[in-house]
């Protein structure tokens, strides 16, 4: 490698004239030209990469907005169904119960003696219907030995009319403000077969 001219050889005096300050002058400002062009190219690219970083994250929170704004229309979206679900189900239920009661089924009777034999009419309910007045037996129970009457709905309620206002039942919390509102309370075995329920 050949050395470098402008630089003095070793051993060989240092250049002879003095150095003045118009000298320094010029050698800072050519030192602040080399470092500010260094710093410019190595700032360049990174400020190409923060600019591309930016729109990435703008991007992103674009993408976090929709998706936030997504989530809670398909959580109302999954609302609205099971109420409709509900409902419908609430509906085929009662239209179950309703075909069933115009079904007549006849037992014990022999064929020839329908006119002798006493007939007993048995509603034919849904296994459904049948599970929910089991779940609101009790309350039926106490309403019964209260002397109140009632009747059950189509959709399996528990309906008591009492000075012009209608209370119903449909599971256990509205059976038990169903009874409170009646003047009625469960005692504590009561209490307990319900919670065994």
């Amino acid at each position: 490698m050949a050395p470098d001219e402008s630089l003095p050889a070793p051993g060989d005096p240092i250049n002879s004239a003095p150095t003045t300050k118009q000298d320094l002058v010029l050698l800072k400002e050519e030192l602040l030209q080399a470092i500010t062009t260094r710093v410019t190219d190595l700032i360049q690219p990174m400020q190409v990469q923060l600019a591309e970083l930016a729109k990435d994250l703008r991007d992103t929170s674009k993408i976090a907005e929709n998706t936030a704004e997504l989530t809670l229309s398909l959580q109302d979206d999954v609302k609205t169904l099971r109420s409709t679900d509900q409902h419908l189900n609430s509906r085929i239920t009662s239209l179950e119960n309703r075909w069933r009661m115009l079904n007549l089924k006849f037992r014990g009777i022999a064929e020839g003696m329908e006119e002798e034999a006493k007939v007993q009419v048995l509603l034919d309910l849904s296994s459904e219907t049948l599970d929910k007045r089991r779940s609101l037996r009790l309350f039926a129970n106490k309403l019964f030995k209260a002397n109140i009457r009632f009747r059950w709905s189509p959709t399996s309620d528990l309906h008591v009319y009492r000075n012009g206002l209608l209370h119903q039942a449909s599971d256990s919390a509205s059976g038990k403000t169903l009874l409170a509102a009646l003047g009625l309370n469960l005692t504590e075995d009561e209490e307990r077969a319900l919670l065994s329920l």
